[in-house]
């Protein structure tokens, strides 16, 4: 998907006055984004497009790094992830000499 405020994907945007429009026009320029605003005075204000462009949801993160499938398996039992774990995330098999499933 192109990203929001591109030449071709403008964030879209309805204020009531010339006065708001200017100072919106002011940040995109600030920051090249592409905008188009519709001044309507006797319409409700639109700009959830501006606020995603202030505001960029964070990426994911995740507490442990991701762990691939040929990777060793982080139980430490020298087996590829795939072959050890990968089947029992939610249940562990402790083995008698401490190594995992």
């Amino acid at each position: 998907m192109t990203r929001l405020g591109s030449h071709k994907n403008p964030a879209i945007l309805r204020v009531q006055s010339q006065e708001k429009a200017q100072e919106i026009l002011t940040i995109c320029d600030e920051n090249n984004w592409q905008v188009i605003i519709d001044i309507a005075p006797d319409k409700p204000e639109i700009t959830s497009d501006l606020d995603k462009l202030l505001h960029p949801s964070m990426p994911v993160q995740y507490e442990q790094p991701k762990v691939g499938r040929n990777d060793a398996c982080f139980c430490g039992s020298g087996k590829k992830y795939k072959k050890c774990c990968l089947n029992h995330e939610h249940e562990h098999h402790h083995h008698h000499d401490g190594t995992c499933c």
